[in-house]
């Protein structure tokens, strides 16, 4: 089993020529069928440029590196109708928000781990709502939906008491606006957590454009950019 932070940064190697090809800067989920399906390789720059790799092609993620048989089998994403798709799509998990099906937010993700050898997401990691400096496991068999605003799953199966965790009846709703008390709550308390964190990686904006550089420390200012631009979520996995 891989972490996703085990996997992104590591440089990818063509076996045929034996070169560099780039590095791994994100990995692209397939949210219906809860696996990896592509890998977002850079050579530079931040989805400018960025060219991506099947899952179905790598050969194998190792401690130092991704290797995959040649450069021949990366696409840039433009020419990749599927991988442009789950993009648009925008289904983060680090950072996504944690609801069950009886309608409580227990926690954020703060890590995920895959089996390496075919890109299903095996188990889930979170913050809990109830103490953030905590974590917990779920399960990837009992996730009922990986969506764009939270990640379902079902109650029986967390092992959390449901009297400890934010009721959000209507969690799914947009963050314009629509959030009930304890959604909004429970967003509090993520920016709350979020203050005075280092970014360890640069946020972009949907252009592709670098919106907050990294190394910059959360302010307000800074998470209201980021909610104004539609990136929050992407702040928060970038926050350490």
């Amino acid at each position: 089993m891989k972490k996703s932070q085990e996997i992104i940064g590591l440089p990818v190697f063509s076996i045929v020529d034996g070169k560099k090809i780039g590095q791994v800067k994100d990995l692209v989920i397939n949210p219906e069928e809860g696996k990896l399906d592509f890998i977002l390789v850079s050579n530079g720059s931040w989805y400018v440029g960025a060219r991506v790799l099947p899952y179905k092609a790598v050969m194998g993620i190792g401690e130092h590196a991704v290797t995959t048989e040649s450069q021949n089998l990366l696409s840039n994403i433009g020419d990749n109708s599927s991988a442009s798709t789950l993009l648009q799509r925008n289904v983060e998990i680090k950072g996504n928000r944690v609801l069950t099906n009886k309608g409580n937010l227990i926690g954020v993700i703060s890590e995920y781990e895959v089996d390496e050898n075919t890109g299903k997401i095996v188990r889930l990691e979170y913050k809990t709502a109830r103490d953030e400096s905590k974590t917990d496991i779920v399960e990837a068999a009992d996730v009922l939906t990986y969506g764009a605003d939270v990640i379902v799953v079902r109650e029986n199966q967390t092992g959390t008491d449901p009297g400890g965790v934010q009721q959000a009846e209507d969690a799914t709703s947009a963050p314009s606006g629509g959030e009930s008390d304890g959604a909004a709550l429970f967003k509090a308390r993520q920016k709350q957590f979020l203050l005075g964190k280092k970014l360890v990686q640069d946020v972009k904006d949907v252009s592709g454009n670098i919106l907050i550089a990294e190394g910059t420390l959360v302010t307000e200012e800074i998470i209201n950019l980021a909610e104004e631009n539609n990136r929050f979520t992407e702040l928060s996995q970038c926050a350490k």
